[in-house]
């Protein structure tokens, strides 16, 4: 398995292959588990945690988009097209470099730090606010 680096740098179809091998895997080692055939018990636990980090490197691309797109220049600017969005992660800054393109333009870019310290309940949220994610933007089109 990759460490988080080298998973980071991956496209979304390779991950989403990687996932589902090791879905597969986990399935099987259950299944010669339960029959009595499996020795090794320590690949179980290393395939199960293979497939959170999969998980969790798709879903924090999914929030930087999600965060981008909530930016109001950038939802105008998106508004009434058909786009398409791509995250990757800047070691430099520590946060997601979204760029979305539409018609084959690039349409806007933003950097998203996920790692800023949220509200956990209804009145934390209340009292802060909700952090910004987006630590900057640019609107090409």
């Amino acid at each position: 398995m990759a460490n988080i680096v080298e998973l980071r740098s991956m496209s979304d179809e390779k991950l989403e292959k990687m996932l589902e091998d090791a879905r597969e895997e986990v399935f099987n080692l259950r299944f010669r588990r339960a029959s009595g055939q499996l020795e090794d018990y320590s690949r179980l636990k290393v395939a199960r945690r293979e497939i959170a980090q999969l998980e969790t490197v798709l879903h924090m691309r999914g929030l930087a988009v999600e965060a981008a797109a909530a930016e109001p220049e950038i939802a105008g600017a998106l508004q009434g097209r058909e786009w398409q969005a791509a995250a990757h992660f800047d070691y430099e800054s520590s946060a997601w470099q979204v760029e979305f393109t539409a018609d084959n333009k690039k349409v806007a870019t933003a950097v998203v730090d996920l790692n800023k310290k949220r509200p956990h309940n209804k009145k934390e949220a209340e009292a802060k606010g909700q952090p910004r994610l987006v630590t900057s933007y640019q609107v090409t089109g």
